[in-house]
């Protein structure tokens, strides 16, 4: 097997799945710039996105993009 030596950037982005998308709709598809380790009571984190903005989100929500 060869390996490649060259890097690999993965991005992560915002992808809202629930019934209150109209308040976060616009952060849709956005590229995430951190996620919180630990989740609420409510089982969301806090993720900031690469334009400063801070949205709470599920896991699910945070996907490779």
């Amino acid at each position: 097997m060869q390996v490649s030596n060259n890097p690999v950037n993965l991005n992560w982005v915002f992808r809202p799945d629930r019934a209150d998308q109209d308040r976060i709709a616009e952060h849709a598809g956005k590229p995430i710039h951190a996620v919180q380790r630990r989740a609420d009571d409510g089982s969301r984190v806090e993720v900031v996105l690469v334009d400063g903005a801070r949205v709470r989100a599920y896991r699910h929500e945070v996907v490779l993009g």
